[in-house]
């Protein structure tokens, strides 16, 4: 493990990211090509630091952002976001783009099954996810 180095630049620009749709697909071919285990070395220093502001982003947002992607996308960015969320400073909580994300996909009438459920518990221990505060 190794610590990262706080730069105020950074920061400041992770408050004012937005989701693009870039950004998402690249979350999304780490976790259909396995590479979550690695999130730690494809995603470091600055750009770590930056895209952990997604984790802050409104669910409104997500919601919105997830409105015209597949089923099969929002199910690789929930893998994504479960385990970027051991990465320092993308701690999320309650605010965990997870949980919008499940949101959309349990209005399409898609359930996530209980083998994905326990594998989000082995992998996080963000006791929010999937469906946030109940």
């Amino acid at each position: 493990m190794s610590l990262g180095s706080w730069d105020p630049a950074a920061e400041s620009a992770a408050y004012h990211l937005q989701i693009e749709p870039a950004t998402l697909d690249r979350f999304i071919g780490y976790s259909r090509d396995d590479q979550l285990q690695q999130l730690d070395q494809l995603i470091e220093g600055d750009e770590a630091q930056i895209l952990a502001g997604l984790m802050l982003i409104e669910h409104s947002a997500w919601l919105e952002a997830a409105q015209s992607r597949p089923d099969e996308d929002l199910v690789h960015l929930i893998r994504f976001f479960a385990v970027a969320e051991n990465l320092p400073g993308w701690e999320a909580g309650d605010r965990s783009p997870v949980i919008p994300l499940a949101k959309v996909l349990r209005t399409r009438g898609a359930r996530l099954d209980k083998a994905f459920l326990q594998w989000l518990r082995q992998v996080s221990n963000n006791r929010f996810l999937p469906y946030g505060p109940l």
